[in-house]
């Protein structure tokens, strides 16, 4: 649930009416009022001790204690706060208070339509739905959803708008599952419209198959989701999923969009939000809930059996397009849900081995992918001499695998031949390295 939300306000008309909207958060108990002032730069002794920046303070005070109130109105409690940044730095601001407060959600405003037709985030909206790492809820104004269509959804009027319709776009991914477990603990939702996009087929009878079993997933959700308060409508399509998306919710009068921050397509990698989801964001008039998951990844460091080289030489691809020869190699991998994401190779060459062709594809590094599949190689290859050529950056991380520096007469000439080789290929300084056997 969303206990702690962090929402920031600028005294705007469309900054008031999202906060009225707080109370239909299911699970709300805090909120954390959040006005930031942006000026000169904050190092500045003149900027911030100047006349202009404590009356826009003093103003700021007692907007937010007039905004608390209403608030806390609705039965939870608001702690208020300003902060003041340098101009342009709004969302950082925002982002750094909801960390600190470890929130569950970040509720924002999204009045700006964009430097080009039919992307409606503002630039705050945007770069805060780009950087969080909590769940965001962005509340367009006025809602798409208009006082007939509430009518029509809910029965009477002065109900919760917000979580009355539920469209809730599903891929069958681990975010969608941990969505759906989310979306399925929240009580009062009259209506949850189950979407499923299918995005290729390329033939008839793919298409017809493709359909016979998304049915049956969705079927499955719908009968994990029976009980007895909630209608539960399930919907297939055939397209673009965040034109559907954004089209289905408008037609079927949706007063939520439920989604995961990413899709299947994306919630492996390093992104800061899926493409999916950032479509959605900058199309939709609907409000936007982004669920951000708490995936734990399935990620294993082995060997690769041989008719697996084939994947080896595809991740390689993006570096030197190195092969990999079953007669003489030993290749290791990490793999992430199934996707071979990192790779290297032990090559046996005149009776010695060497280890090169570490690499990892850009939207996986930075996760110590590298050091694993090293340690894997090294456990199973080390009870011979190991050599590798480092490059400067890399030396005290191959000397914690038992690799030390040694001079370049000492290495075996067909190794000494591939260094020169990274050399002429432009890897930089390098450094020749070994690792005694079983060390």
């Amino acid at each position: 649930m969303s206990e702690k939300i962090v929402l920031p306000t600028d005294f705007s008309e469309y900054a008031r009416m999202t906060a009225r909207l707080v109370s239909e958060v299911p699970g709300v108990s805090e909120v954390v009022l959040l006005h930031v002032i942006e000026g000169k730069r904050v190092t500045s002794p003149a900027w911030a001790g100047s006349p202009d920046t404590a009356a826009a303070r003093a103003s700021a005070e007692q907007s937010l204690q007039e905004e608390g109130e209403e608030i806390g109105r609705g039965g939870v409690t608001v702690r208020s706060e300003i902060v003041t940044c340098e101009r342009g730095g709004t969302a950082a601001a925002i982002l750094s208070v909801a960390h600190r407060e470890t929130a569950d959600l970040i509720m924002i405003g999204a009045r700006g339509k964009g430097l080009v037709e039919g992307l409606l985030l503002g630039s705050v909206s945007s770069e805060v739905l780009r950087h969080a790492t909590t769940s965001v809820l962005l509340v367009r104004h006025p809602p798409a959803w208009s006082s007939a269509t509430h009518v029509r959804s809910t029965g009477e009027r002065g109900r919760n708008r917000l979580f009355s319709r539920v469209l809730y776009p599903v891929d069958f991914s681990k975010p969608c599952d941990e969505g759906f477990a989310f979306i399925r603990s929240i009580q009062g939702i009259e209506e949850i419209i189950l979407l499923h996009v299918i995005t290729q087929a390329d033939t008839r009878q793919e298409l017809q198959g493709a359909i016979r079993e998304s049915y049956q997933e969705l079927q499955a959700l719908w009968d994990s989701f029976d009980n007895g308060r909630t209608r539960v409508t399930i919907l297939l399509r055939f397209g673009r999923p965040a034109d559907m998306i954004v089209d289905i919710a408008e037609k079927q009068g949706a007063t939520l969009i439920f989604m995961p921050r990413f899709g299947a397509s994306d919630f492996i990698k390093t992104l800061p939000i899926g493409s999916t989801a950032k479509a959605v964001a900058q199309q939709t008039r609907i409000p936007l809930f982004l669920f951000y998951p708490e995936i734990i990844l399935d990620v294993v460091a082995r060997e690769l059996e041989r008719d697996e080289f084939p994947g080896a030489e595809e991740v390689w691809r993006q570096d030197w397009q190195q092969k990999a020869d079953p007669g003489r190699d030993r290749v290791f991998g990490v793999l992430v849900e199934g996707v071979l994401v990192t790779v290297a190779r032990c090559r046996r060459t005149h009776g010695f081995l060497e280890v090169d062709s570490v690499f990892t594809i850009e939207e996986f590094r930075k996760r110590g992918y590298a050091r694993e599949v090293l340690e894997q190689l090294v456990s199973s290859c080390g009870q011979e001499p190991l050599y590798l050529y480092s490059t400067l950056p890399m030396v005290a991380f191959a000397r914690q695998l038992g690799f030390d520096e040694i001079v370049e007469g000492d290495l075996p000439p067909a190794v000494r031949d591939r260094l020169n080789l990274a050399r002429e290929m432009g890897d930089g300084p390098v450094v020749p390295m070994m690792r005694p056997a079983g060390g």
